[in-house]
């Protein structure tokens, strides 16, 4: 339900037009902002209550990079329902699964089957045949390596080229 359903809801179930509906829905949205950015606590007995948290300064991690990032303290809003209303959504569960489940289309299963290895190519034999086996036989036994970022593989790369470059 978008904010235009909920007016419209509010609307029919308060016996009004919706544009007084939307007017109420607005004022109720911006008051619980307002009063929870002063730092204030609403309670609305059986719904919830919206307040403020106050997160401390962490260090985290850029997932491209895998530096370390400092994130600063916050400030953010925190709402938790009340007793009433995690009644009635847990009254309304299994309802609500039975319903699901029957007007879910049937599920199909679909068996995959598993990819054929590829066959080796037939070609010349020489002398750099034998360094390709080895070296695939090596892989092949090595563990397997932990994926590196962008970040670092570009570093590897240039430490690389750089030692090249010296000989």
């Amino acid at each position: 339900m978008n904010r235009t359903e909920l007016v419209r809801a509010v609307a029919e179930r308060a016996g009004s037009d919706e544009a007084a509906a939307r007017r109420h829905v607005d004022a109720v949205f911006g008051t619980v902002m307002d009063r929870v950015s002063a730092g204030e606590r609403v309670i609305v007995t059986g719904f919830g209550t919206f307040d403020r948290l106050a997160r401390p300064a962490r260090s985290a991690r850029n997932p491209r990079t895998g530096l370390p990032v400092e994130v600063p303290a916050a400030q953010v809003p925190r709402f938790r329902s009340g007793q009433t209303f995690r009644t009635r959504v847990a009254a309304s569960a299994p309802a609500a699964e039975g319903k699901a489940a029957a007007e879910a289309p049937p599920v199909v299963s679909v068996a995959v089957e598993p990819s054929r290895p590829k066959k080796a190519k037939k070609g010349k034999k020489g002398p750099d045949a034998k360094k390709k086996n080895a070296k695939q036989a090596k892989a092949a036994s090595a563990p397997a390596k932990k994926k590196q970022g962008k970040a670092k593989a570009r570093a590897k790369a240039g430490k690389a080229g750089k030692a090249k470059a010296g000989r």
